[in-house]
């Protein structure tokens, strides 16, 4: 008799969609593998570059303060500066993931505009193959603090570059500065879930 309750309970399961997210690793996302021993705030209080990104001009790890952010910690925060006064910028990053079938994926950026320089705007982008997927830039940041965009891209059942590595882009607008405080990204795959015989 419980044999049978138990093969009838196995009967009446939904097959239903089972789901997993991950995160996928990004080299440097908080930008604190530069440690810079300056005072932060200062104009000379940046390098050019990060680990793990390559930078185009005007690009680099800067460490802000509260005059250029209130609200934050005396110390400073590290960011990515992208773009100053006549020159655009911008980062971008190769992942070791890849495109991959029925997955969505999220990027997250945190976006600062400084109160002492303008933000004239940015474009996110997530690529594969420099083709882009999904891109952003419609968060606008108020002086002295930060946002986040949020882009969303389904690869769907048959994407066109399914198996490419995945680059996240990030650049500059017009002539003023955007700060980058932190950038994520998951992966959420959706499979039929398997029955037990």
């Amino acid at each position: 008799m419980k044999m049978q309750t138990l093969l009838l309970s196995l009967a009446v399961l939904p097959i239903g969609i089972a789901s997993a997210q991950i995160n996928i690793p990004i080299l440097n996302p908080l930008f604190d593998a530069d440690q810079l021993s300056c005072t932060a705030g200062t104009l000379t209080c940046w390098v050019p570059g990060a680990t793990g990104w390559l930078a185009g001009p005007q690009t680099g790890v800067e460490k802000v303060s509260m005059a250029q952010y209130p609200s934050l910690p005396p110390a400073g925060l590290n960011v990515m500066a992208i773009g100053y006064t006549n020159t655009t910028g911008s980062m971008v990053q190769t992942l070791g993931a890849t495109v991959e079938a029925n997955t969505t994926y999220v990027l997250q950026i945190s976006l600062g505009a400084r109160a002492d320089v303008p933000f004239t705007g940015y474009d996110a982008e997530l690529m594969a193959a420099n083709v882009i997927l999904a891109s952003g830039h419609k968060v606008i940041s108020l002086p002295g603090t930060f946002a986040t965009d949020v882009i969303v891209y389904n690869s769907g059942a048959h994407p066109a570059q399914s198996g490419k590595p995945i680059q996240i882009l990030v650049k500059s607008l017009g002539t003023g500065q955007v700060n980058v405080a932190s950038v994520s990204l998951t992966a959420t795959a959706e499979n039929p879930s398997q029955m037990p015989i």
